[in-house]
C-alpha cells in the first residue's frame, strides 16, 4: 500500500448598459482546503496500468494515480461503488488531460486536468473534491447527476462554463471559478445550473471578461434557463462572491415556459447572502420565473441601471434587505410580475 498526503493547490441577456470603465485588477484564486491522507489499494504509474485498474475497480477500493506519465491522458471510470463503499480515484500531484465518470458512488480526489475535456460526471452519489481544472476545451466540471457533491475545486480558463450541473440535489460548495473564455463554445460563464434541489454556496466566481471578442459572450456568474434545458426549481444560491464579471451576477430565465404559456415550470429560487460586483446593466435578471427570493445580498457595479429586474410573469417574488451601492433603481418590476411582490428593507450603502 502507498500513503499519499497533501492537497492539490492552484492559482487561481438583459437590457444593455453603457460602456464600462477599466477593469479592476484580477483577484488571486484561493487554493482548496488541505485534503486528508489517503491509503491506496492500488497505484497506477502510467495510462495502461490506469486503464486496467479502472476496468477492475471494486467497491471500497482507493485507486491512486501517480507520476509524470499521465500528461494528456484521459481517465474513464465506469465501475460503480456503493453508498457505504465508494470507489475513490486519487490523483494528487498528477496531471492528466481529463477525468470522466459514468458510474455511481465514485469520488474523484485531487487531480489536475490541463487542456483536455476537464472533469465530467454522470451518475448518482458522486463526489469531486480538491481538483484543479485548467483550460478545459468544454465546460470545466460538467455534472449530469443526482445526490452529488462538487467541493473545493479550482476551475480556470474553461472554454464555456466553469461548472455546469444538471439533475437533482447537487451541492456546489467552496469552489473557485475564474477566467472562463469563449473559444469554440457560445458563451463564457461561471456556474450554470438546471434541475431541482441544488445548493450552490460559498463559491468564488471572478475575473470573467467579455473584452476582446468580435462578438462578445454574455459573461455571468450564475445562470439558468429552460430553452433546451430542463426546468429548474427549489435551488438555493447563498454566500457566494461574484466580482470582476462583465455582465450579471444572476440570470434566471424560463423563455421556453413563456413561449408555451407555462410560466411556473421553472420556479422557487433563493438568492441569499451573496456579494455581487459586476459590470452589467443589472446584477440580477429574472424573467418567466416565479417565486424567487432575493435577500440580504450586497450589490454594486460601475454601470448598473437597476439592481434587481423582474419581468415576464416573475410573480410572488420576495426582494428584501438587500444593500445596493450607487445611485440607480434598486428594484425594477414590470406589471406582469407585480402580483405577490414583497419589496421592502432594501437600502443603499
Amino acid at each position: 500500500m502507498v500513503l499519499l498526503a497533501g492537497a492539490c493547490t492552484g492559482s487561481g441577456g438583459g437590457p444593455e448598459g453603457p460602456s464600462r470603465p477599466e477593469r479592476a485588477p484580477a483577484a488571486v484564486a484561493q487554493p482548496p482546503r488541505a485534503l486528508p491522507p489517503i491509503t491506496c489499494t492500488h497505484t497506477a504509474t502510467d495510462p495502461e496500468q490506469a486503464s486496467a485498474l479502472l476496468a477492475q475497480a471494486a467497491p471500497g477500493q482507493t485507486l491512486c494515480f501517480a507520476g509524470d506519465r499521465f500528461h494528456g491522458a484521459d481517465l474513464k471510470a465506469t465501475a460503480s461503488g456503493t453508498p457505504q463503499q465508494p470507489i475513490v480515484l486519487v490523483g494528487r500531484d498528477t496531471t492528466v488531460g481529463a477525468v470522466s465518470v459514468e458510474a455511481d458512488h465514485v469520488i474523484v480526489d485531487g487531480f489536475t486536468t490541463v487542456d483536455g475535456d476537464g472533469l465530467t460526471l454522470d451518475g448518482t452519489g458522486l463526489t469531486a473534491r480538491g481538483n484543479e481544472v485548467l483550460r478545459a476545451r468544454d465546460d470545466g466540471i460538467s455534472c449530469q447527476c443526482t445526490h452529488t457533491d462538487i467541493t473545493d475545486n479550482v476551475v480556470r480558463e474553461t472554454d464555456g462554463t466553469g461548472i455546469r450541473i444538471e439533475g437533482d440535489r447537487i451541492s456546489v460548495l467552496t469552489n473557485d471559478v475564474s477566467r472562463s473564455v469563449m473559444r469554440e463554445s457560445n458563451d463564457a460563464d461561471g456556474i450554470r445550473f438546471f434541475g431541482t434541489g441544488h445548493r450552490i454556496s460559498a463559491n468564488k466566481v471572478h475575473d470573467i471578461s467579455d473584452d476582446g471578442y468580435p462578438d462578445p459572450p454574455h459573461t455571468d456568474c450564475f445562470q439558468t434557463y429552460d430553452n433546451g434545458s430542463p426546468p429548474t426549481s427549489d435551488v438555493e444560491i447563498s454566500a457566494n462572491t461574484c466580482h470582476n464579471v462583465d455582465q450579471q451576477c444572476l440570470i434566471a430565465t424560463a423563455e421556453e415556459s413563456g413561449q408555451d404559456g407555462a410560466v411556473g415550470r421553472s420556479r422557487s429560487l433563493r438568492f441569499v447572502g451573496n456579494t455581487c460586483a459586476v459590470g452589467g446593466a443589472q446584477a440580477v435578471l429574472v424573467r418567466w420565473f416565479p417565486e424567487i427570493t432575493v435577500r440580504d445580498n450586497e450589490i454594486s457595479g460601475p454601470v448598473l441601471a437597476r439592481g434587481v429586474y423582474l419581468a415576464d410573469g416573475s410573480t410572488s417574488a420576495t426582494v428584501v434587505d438587500n444593500r445596493f451601492r450607487g445611485d440607480y433603481r434598486m428594484v425594477e418590476v414590470d406589471e406582469s410580475s407585480r402580483p405577490g411582490l414583497r419589496d421592502e428593507g432594501n437600502h443603499r450603502f
